[in-house]
């Protein structure tokens, strides 16, 4: 018997759950939540995570083993990715989709390229289909998605992380969307751009993340460590796609006006060539705990990305009690911010000016106090792991 006929013979269902990319080496954000989510649904159910063997989401070049292994509790299964992205050509035939009058084959061209292409991947979702319960898709962008998830439409739960980006635009994304038997949603923003931009009632409840409630941190620790005075704090991929050039220029004429002083901490693994500029600091990928008391230890943690449907790290910064200033143009940052009352946006370079002097004010510790209740009050993994359990039930008929 299969290691997959064993588990559908179990009791518990047996769920699957698709995503590009998986491990602890892995920082997307989509990645990292099917893996906590994963982690967490093995008390109720069987999990397999079936994923490539790719770390680098620009290449998706292969660095991991092929094959089966256990992690965290959780069967992962990874195939070989066939091909490589180039990511240059692939640049350009994206700025010519985005800015000019195409066809759906050009799309389609376009997935393809855009990757992971596994083959055996799909194979393995059609061949496997009866001995799974139900298929959780994490984000609706990559090959695995797009191309797996219609094979096991019937059984499957799509978590898009979806936002406005040009490729949520394309025409190919239409009838994804109508496939899944249950959504699960980051956010009230995400479900409400679902419905008005693919025309489907998009039902389905927002779970969002869950955050374990912090361990107690010393705020002078991180600054100490890394000789540092008072600093603001960006946490994530060092990304053209993620705003740190128009965060770079912002903070380079804050400091020049109002705080010579003030240094910009950058945490994260470097997918851009960084501009030298004073008072800049990149430390790298942090661990889980250095992470928490670089948030805990900073005036405010800044949040540049247009393009987010749900934003953890503010979640996270709101949880040791620093507040936040996010970019405007990602709506559910924004939602994030009203609702918890933590954070303020901005738009222009004079609205992050005001943003920040208030957030370095004694404003910004109220801010941040009620981040840490918000987080503490919406934000348990209890609630969260009940909203995907509801939606595997619905994808696999045990709920009817």
């Amino acid at each position: 018997m299969s290691p997959a006929q064993s588990v559908a013979s179990s009791s518990r269902p047996c769920v699957a759950l698709v995503v590009q990319r998986y491990g602890a080496e892995v920082d997307g954000g989509s990645e990292t939540l099917c893996r906590q989510v994963a982690e967490r649904l093995t008390d109720w159910a069987r999990v397999e995570v079936v994923s490539t063997t790719a770390v680098d989401y620009l290449t998706w070049k292969n660095e991991l083993p092929a094959g089966v292994t256990e992690r965290g509790g959780v069967r992962v299964r990874r195939f070989p990715v066939a091909s490589r992205r180039w990511v240059r050509s692939f640049g350009r035939l994206s700025e010519r989709l985005y800015r000019t009058p195409h066809t759906i084959e050009d799309e389609l061209d376009w997935m393809i390229r855009q990757g992971p292409r596994t083959p055996e991947l799909l194979a393995y979702l059609k061949e496997a289909e009866s001995r799974f319960d139900a298929f959780v898709f994490f984000t609706y962008l990559y090959y695995p998605t797009y191309f797996g998830l219609p094979l096991v439409a019937g059984k499957s739960v799509l978590v898009p992380t979806l936002h406005e980006e040009p490729p949520a635009r394309f025409d190919i994304f239409r009838s994804l969307f109508r496939l899944p038997r249950a959504f699960v949603w980051n956010t009230p923003e995400e479900r409400d751009l679902a419905r008005a931009m693919f025309g489907i009632e998009a039902e389905g409840e927002v779970a969002g993340i869950g955050i374990d409630p912090p361990a107690t941190h010393t705020p002078d620790g991180f600054r100490h460590r890394h000789g540092l005075g008072e600093f603001l704090l960006y946490v994530g991929r060092l990304d053209v796609w993620k705003g740190i050039p128009e965060l770079l220029d912002h903070f380079a004429r804050y400091r020049s006006e109002r705080a010579p002083d003030l240094t910009l901490v950058l945490a994260g693994k470097r997918h851009m060539k960084l501009p030298r500029r004073v008072g800049v600091t990149p430390v790298g990928y942090l661990e889980d705990g250095e992470k928490m008391q670089a948030l805990a230890g900073a005036s405010a943690t800044i949040i540049p990305s247009p393009f987010e449907s749900l934003s953890v790290v503010a979640l996270e910064s709101w949880a040791v009690g620093t507040p936040v200033a996010a970019s405007a143009r990602s709506r559910a940052v924004v939602g994030q911010c009203e609702r918890s009352g933590a954070g303020l946006a901005y738009s222009t370079y004079e609205e992050f000016r005001s943003a920040i002097d208030r957030l370095r004010s004694p404003e910004g510790r109220e801010l941040g106090n009620n981040g840490r209740r918000f987080v503490a009050e919406q934000c348990s993994w209890e609630r969260v792991v009940g909203v995907y359990r509801r939606a595997i039930e619905r994808a696999s008929g045990a709920s009817r």
